[in-house]
């Protein structure tokens, strides 16, 4: 894993989040690839094709950590694209 990411858990919810939220390319491919990072160039122009989210010119160049981990997990099936993040609060109530 990449040596500047920590993970931490948010109080009352005890959601673990990747910190910080927004990392350089070294770091992002360091998670993505790990050893592998002299080969991230060519996976990385791969994975642009595929829809990976771009980095944020408003933080200096940086991508959404939480964006790029959310993509993988669409890309390898771990989650459907149309899975939303929230708990669904019950079933809709339209006459009123």
């Amino acid at each position: 894993m990449a040596k500047s990411l920590e993970f931490r858990v948010l109080a009352g919810t005890g959601t673990l989040v990747p910190t910080p939220l927004y990392v350089d390319e070294t770091t992002l491919a360091a998670i993505v690839v790990g050893d592998q990072a002299k080969q991230w160039p060519a996976i990385r122009a791969m994975l642009d094709r595929e829809g990976m989210p771009t980095a944020r010119r408003a933080f200096g160049g940086l991508y959404y950590l939480p964006a790029q981990l959310k993509f993988f997990d669409k890309r390898e099936g771990i989650t459907r694209g149309d899975a939303y993040d929230f708990v669904a609060d019950g079933p809709a109530r339209f006459d009123r």
